[in-house]
């Protein structure tokens, strides 16, 4: 009964927001945000584990103060390069300002405070489309398919640079061909869920995706695995909805470091032997400050002991 339901509201999520706001660029398309509400409560309360919960509860509480509430209520403008202006919080929009913040907050802590924690297309995807996880396919195949996403990113950039060069140009130009190609397969992979699974278009066409991925890569954010603990049940692997092979590469690198991981936890809940963690700057920067700690005790007990013996 709930995936017919989560079919129906699937296709009437797509429509709605498509007509609206690509089509006329209407308020009604936040019509669509109710059946994302509904669905959203609904895992909420059938969420059984702690973590992922939160996480549930914290993108849901997200996408209604980020994406309906502020834009609507207080309309909220960004800046954007060339003079331009975009609807709050335009992270998305590429050359706003707050989509270069975005890039150095994903360095410091990875592509999750996005694609785990934020993104208003993976709120979606997390509960209308959660009933069809089922769905995702887990094979080679697939994985050699995310490289697909590359070309978004290569077409994101294009028009960034454009941007850069001349902001006035820059969409007619590449602006239109980005917007295009990532709108119209962005709805469509909605209707394809219910036999692709809830993360198709995470995992092989999203820009953000690649994007927040590399930069992930790039700068400090990792799962650590203690190697020797695996066990190689690859529960894991099963719930993973990017198919990541993560047995592989805990056996082989000692970590996932992959721009395919979304910082979702549930690998990390999942192990029966605590093998995987999360790691990012604030692990770097605590590791840091220990060192230097460290460093300088054997200093400062060197002073105290010649204050004990009344050299200073």
């Amino acid at each position: 009964m709930i995936k017919i339901a989560a079919l129906i509201s699937l296709i009437l999520f797509a429509s709605v927001e498509f007509y609206f706001f690509k089509v006329h660029y209407n308020p009604a398309g936040y019509a669509a945000a109710a059946l994302l509400i509904f669905f959203g409560l609904w895992r909420i309360d059938t969420e059984k584990d702690p973590f992922q919960k939160l996480r549930i509860i914290t993108i849901l509480s997200l996408f209604v103060l980020l994406w309906c509430i502020i834009p609507l209520a207080v309309g909220v403008q960004i800046p954007i390069l060339g003079g331009q202006w975009g609807t709050f919080p335009a992270i998305h929009t590429v050359g706003s300002v707050t989509f270069f913040i975005y890039m150095g907050i994903v360095f410091l802590f990875g592509k999750r405070v996005d694609c785990g924690w934020c993104c208003p297309c993976v709120t979606a995807r997390e509960t209308i489309g959660y009933p069809f996880r089922d769905r995702t396919p887990k094979n080679a195949f697939w994985w050699k398919l995310r490289h697909l996403k590359m070309f978004s990113l290569a077409l994101l950039l294009i028009y960034l640079a454009f941007m850069i060069i001349d902001a006035n140009t820059a969409y007619s130009r590449a602006g239109k061909i980005y917007y295009d190609f990532v709108t119209y397969g962005y709805y469509g992979s909605f209707l394809l869920i219910p036999l692709t699974g809830n993360r198709n278009f995470c995992r092989i066409l999203c820009p953000y995706a690649a994007l927040w991925g590399v930069l992930s890569v790039a700068g400090f954010y990792r799962i650590k695995a203690n190697k020797e603990a695996c066990s190689a049940c690859r529960k894991c692997e099963a719930v993973c909805d990017m198919g990541v092979p993560i047995t592989t590469m805990v056996k082989e690198k000692g970590q996932i470091r992959t721009i395919e991981c979304m910082g979702c936890g549930r690998c990390v809940t999942v192990c029966p032997h605590q093998v995987l963690s999360f790691y990012s700057a604030a692990h770097a920067f605590k590791n840091l400050l220990n060192s230097l700690l460290k460093f300088l005790q054997p200093h400062n007990n060197n002073i105290t002991e010649q204050h004990r013996q009344g050299r200073f």
